[in-house]
């Protein structure tokens, strides 16, 4: 995985029960797991967490993610697989919104979408 050097904001964190192994900067959904391909997040991860950890993910602000696509800023922005970020298609579930450009294995800043 390549190093994060982004900033981010969050303005609320949640505590979630995990049920999966959490890596940082990745979505996660409501059922404390890492999102698939289009699934809605409930937020977003600092750190790593393992298992039947108590998870805290930021659900409101901005947030890095680690990106599966390049995706341009202004692009909406859906879950793919693994938990990690990709461009959302026309009717695709958005969790947010990026800031800036980010290439495929990279970081990209969003705003996240409640």
């Amino acid at each position: 995985m390549a190093l994060n050097t982004k900033t981010y904001q969050p303005l609320q964190s949640l505590t979630i029960l995990s049920t999966d192994v959490l890596p940082a900067f990745r979505f996660v959904n409501y059922a404390g797991m890492l999102c698939g391909n289009n699934k809605r997040a409930i937020g977003v991860t600092e750190v790593d967490w393992l298992p039947e950890q108590y998870a805290q993910v930021v659900a409101l602000g901005t947030m890095t993610v680690e990106a599966a696509t390049a995706i341009t800023r202004g692009d909406n922005v859906t879950s793919a697989a693994d938990g990690k970020a990709r461009k959302a298609n026309t009717g695709e579930i958005v969790n947010g919104r990026a800031l800036e450009n980010a290439v495929s294995g990279g970081f990209v800043k969003i705003k996240l979408v409640p």
